[in-house]
């Protein structure tokens, strides 16, 4: 939620069957593996200095020029609430009526 990109973090990760086998990110900087095969393709891109440098020049021409399109036609925008109150007998409850109050189709999510 920020155009800065000391807040903004670049992930990316490999998959194989629903498992992630290996992640390159750039708060560490190089590959780190989670399975076997992951490890070894891991120490094999962290040993080539243009897998690397290319990897981690990511944040600054990826992320930074889609944060600022993000930033301007999302995070800019908001949706007023649509808010509906209304009152409820619980089954079985002690109490005689419950108040309900939900909000619908409202952005960002934070009331």
């Amino acid at each position: 939620n920020s155009t800065e990109l000391k807040d903004i973090e670049f992930i990316r990760s490999y998959y194989y069957n629903r498992l992630e086998f290996v992640r390159f990110s750039s708060s560490v900087g190089k590959f780190v593996g989670y399975t076997e095969f992951g490890v070894k393709n891991a120490e094999y891109w962290n040993n080539n200095p243009s897998v690397l440098a290319a990897m981690r020049a990511q944040k600054e021409t990826y992320c930074k020029h889609n944060s600022e399109i993000y930033y301007t036609n999302v995070l800019t925008k908001s949706v007023k609430p649509s808010v509906r109150l209304h009152s409820v007998t619980p089954p079985g409850g002690h109490h005689p009526a419950m108040l309900v109050c939900s909000v619908y189709d409202f952005y960002p999510k934070q009331i």
